[in-house]
């Protein structure tokens, strides 16, 4: 009886101390914008009310989506993004000399206390703090696990192009993508 009172006092602890998610409806998206001005997205992630992390991902294995559930330490990283304003994340405008970008831009969208924060960014003009809190996402994002594979889900695309072509007027500072020519 006494292991049992001690099992569950320590589980209604761990249960109280767990970090929810401050910011809510978290958006990442990685895309490009085509010469016609067209965005084309090829993967689209979100964090749900249960803490999941769901992707839809256009890629080498098709159109798919996964559900990961997000650890407590992945949520605690994201809770650093509810206090900085993201710009300040940003730690270069432009590229170094004789650089070229041949990847695909990012956006990052998300509300904290009824604010709407975000930013249209690649990752070279990012600073290690931001990184650091996307790197084990971009772990689950780009993994493709078959196990975590879902039904295909409703997703509004249309919004969010909106919202990227909207926020690429003020982070217009973003580089054109390099094309790669191979002989």
């Amino acid at each position: 009886m006494k292991t049992r009172v001690i099992i569950f006092s320590i589980f209604i602890t761990s249960v109280l101390n767990a970090q929810s998610l401050k910011i809510k409806n978290l958006k990442i998206v990685d895309y490009e914008i085509q010469k016609n001005g067209n965005v084309e997205i090829s993967t689209h992630t979100i964090v749900d009310q249960k803490g999941n992390l769901i992707v839809y991902s256009d890629s080498w294995d098709g159109k798919n989506f996964f559900q990961y559930k997000l650890t407590q330490e992945e949520v605690e990283k994201l809770n650093l993004f509810a206090e900085k304003d993201l710009e300040s994340f940003v730690k270069q405008k432009k590229l170094n000399k004789n650089q070229a970008f041949a990847g695909k831009r990012k956006f990052i969208t998300f509300n904290y206390k009824g604010k709407k924060k975000s930013l249209c960014f690649i990752e070279p003009f990012m600073n290690n703090e931001f990184m650091n809190v996307l790197e084990p996402l971009s772990n689950k994002i780009y993994q493709h696990d078959p196990s975590a594979k879902i039904a295909l889900l409703s997703t509004d695309f249309g919004k969010t192009e909106k919202e990227i072509i909207e926020r690429e007027k003020i982070d217009n500072y973003l580089p054109e993508t390099a094309s790669i020519i191979v002989y």
